[in-house]
């Protein structure tokens, strides 16, 4: 749905604010939703005169906006749209975080509620996959260890249903997922947050967050094999360069070979102290270049597939000279997805967003952008 611009005079309590006019020199740090005429009146007060939202459906406009503020309230299923699915991936970042930190304090992780937030996305990537696909492209700087361990959870739930994988197995791999780092809270921050390449000594120690993690889950009875199938093994490789006891080929399970895609991927799209994000295509195309050693070659081949050769949320050129950000794919085409087209090459300048199917459409993608290099916040198109 294209966004549109506002005054702050028709602006409502419950509208989501997108972006700020940027001629008004007041900076939005991320979208969000008004949630009081006090919101509203510090935009005034700020010297913001219009606001782009996102348009509101039939039922939104009748219904009153809700309130979010009652403690002991259930999070919402996750739904088509991907502005009301944040409630409840922000929800699951948060229970993430109690996780980690109990787990800092010698605790151990509540697995039934775990299993409850992983069938939950299981649910959505099964009916909205494009939304699921989008949530794992929108990021918050600071949270990256509770954002990887959902994003990989919500991409090995769509990568399973793409290989047709059943639903109750779906359940487990993403439940391995969501907790498959659960041990990196038993590694100095000075080592997980260093800017610089590590040390041979201090490689070790971040090697160590496998052992600690299923260490933390053996606790756990009746846990499924599953589940700790891909949190003891997400880091094997098939050539046996991986760790922590350097299985190779037939020792690595299906299972672990997924995760091990999915876990480096979402690595590599996310923008860490020491590193710049990674462009979907790009992490694409380096995966590739790893099948058939580190990675499996019929896997990879699986996950691009599933993924699309323009994953959602990269940055395209089309051949009209405009650029374009990918928030679909089409199932007939895999090089026709659905787009929003934002930016102008030629006059430098950013576009009222258009929707556009390229599958309709005479225009074609040249190639893919790195969206930094535009100035181009892909996630804000994503919402």
């Amino acid at each position: 749905m294209p966004e549109i611009c506002v005054s702050i005079e028709a602006l409502k309590v419950g509208d989501l604010v997108i972006r700020i006019e940027e001629s008004t020199g007041y900076r939005l740090k991320k979208s969000g939703r008004i949630q009081s005429p006090q919101d509203i009146l510090a935009l005034r007060s700020a010297g913001v005169s219009s606001v782009w939202i996102e348009p509101r459906t039939e039922q939104e406009e009748e219904a009153p906006a809700p309130d979010t503020s009652a403690a002991g309230e259930e999070a919402p299923a996750v739904s088509s749209s991907v502005a009301k699915s944040r409630t409840f991936y922000a929800k699951a970042r948060d229970q993430m975080a109690d996780f980690y930190s109990l787990v800092s304090d010698g605790g151990i992780p509540d697995v039934e509620v775990a299993q409850q937030y992983a069938s939950t996305f299981v649910d959505g990537a099964l009916k909205h996959p494009t939304t699921l696909s989008c949530l794992t492209r929108i990021r918050e700087k600071d949270a990256y260890l509770m954002e990887h361990s959902l994003n990989v959870c919500i991409l090995m739930a769509i990568f399973a249903n793409h290989l047709g994988i059943a639903r109750e197995t779906i359940d487990k791999l993403a439940l391995g997922a969501l907790l498959h780092d659960l041990g990196k809270v038993m590694v100095p921050e000075t080592i997980l947050m260093k800017p610089g390449k590590l040390t041979d000594a201090e490689f070790e120690v971040m090697k160590s967050h496998v052992v600690h993690s299923a260490a933390i889950l053996a606790e756990e009875k009746d846990l499924p094999p599953e589940v700790m199938d891909v949190v003891a093994n997400h880091h094997e490789r098939i050539d046996g360069n991986g760790y922590p006891k350097g299985k190779s080929g037939k020792e690595v399970s299906m299972y672990a070979r997924m995760v091990s895609i999915v876990d480096v991927y979402d690595a590599l799209t996310a923008e860490r102290c020491y590193k710049e994000a990674m462009a979907p295509t790009k992490a694409m195309r380096l995966l590739m270049e790893l099948a058939g050693s580190h990675f499996d070659d019929n896997l990879v081949r699986q996950f691009v597939r599933c993924m699309g050769v323009y994953p959602v949320g990269s940055l395209v050129r089309l051949k009209s000279g405009r650029l374009a950000v990918v928030v679909e794919l089409n199932p007939e085409s895999a090089l026709r997805p659905k787009l929003k087209v934002v930016y102008s090459i030629a006059s430098h300048s950013h576009l009222p967003v258009q929707n556009l199917n390229l599958l309709f459409s005479s225009d074609s993608i040249e190639k893919a952008e790195d969206p930094g290099e535009w100035g181009i916040d892909v996630a804000r198109y994503l919402l």
